[in-house]
């Protein structure tokens, strides 16, 4: 049942899109693979930053008057970019009449030396972009996979000077729950999904298919997992999987 409202969920209109499911996705399977993926339409994700772009309205009512009011706001850069461009629009040009215009910053955070070779812990690969002395932040990322990125982030914002630092990102899983949890946040998802967001369809793709022909599996079995399970629309694969495939050892 799952599997199947997944894929009329991928290909659903905006009148047909189910928050609820997208609130808590389990992904879909592939064979020969321990991970379960979850490709997060356009439209979805554009829906999604819209109910988290609500939080963060009700969070701005209800702190009026106080030093937690967010007045910046930093995207961590990749992930949060798309995101946080989206969340601009609403928090920006959609806040409330007497509320303060937020100023929107970047901030670069690293997690890896290489292909699976992580730091012993992120590394900023470029500053803080805006002034934060004294303000409340919001830092805005696409997901909290285990959690030391916010963790780490959360706690170099408030030693550069910042009041206070809030973490906003679409999906949590189990892991970043215990370690940091995010403050505002659309839904979770199992820790064994990979979350495929529509900045990062080429890079899922890029990454995944060399491990599947390293399990045998053949170009067109490729081609199937990622358009008839995963959900991949056609002229992406088809753009992008035979010279991955060609060059994949």
């Amino acid at each position: 049942m799952q599997e199947k409202i997944y894929r009329e969920q991928i290909a659903a209109n905006s009148n047909a899109v189910d928050l609820d499911f997208w609130r808590h996705p389990e992904g879909i399977s592939v064979p020969d693979d321990e991970l379960r993926f979850l490709l997060v339409p356009d439209l979805v994700e554009s829906l999604a930053i819209g109910d988290v772009a609500q939080q963060v309205h009700d969070y701005q009512a209800a702190h009026s008057e106080s030093p937690e009011l967010i007045t910046k706001a930093l995207i961590v850069t990749m992930g949060g970019m798309l995101p946080g461009v989206l969340l601009y629009d609403h928090l920006v040009q959609g806040r409330a009449a007497k509320a303060p215009k937020i100023e929107f910053g970047t901030i670069g955070v690293s997690l890896y030396k290489g292909p699976g070779v992580r730091y012993d812990k992120p590394r900023v690969q470029h500053g803080i972009s805006i002034p934060i002395s004294d303000e409340t932040v919001l830092l805005v990322d696409d997901l909290g996979d285990m959690g030391g990125t916010m963790k780490f982030l959360t706690g170099y914002i408030q030693d550069s000077g910042a009041h206070k630092a809030l973490n906003l990102v679409l999906y949590m899983k189990p892991a970043a729950k215990e370690t940091c949890c995010a403050d505002f946040y659309f839904g979770e998802t199992p820790q064994d999904t990979w979350i495929i967001t529509p900045r990062e369809r080429v890079e899922t793709l890029v990454k995944r298919v060399p491990v599947w022909k390293q399990r045998g599996a053949s170009e067109a079995e490729c081609r199937r997992r990622l358009i008839d399970i995963i959900g991949y629309p056609a002229a992406v694969v088809e753009q992008y999987l035979p010279g991955v495939f060609a060059l994949s050892d």
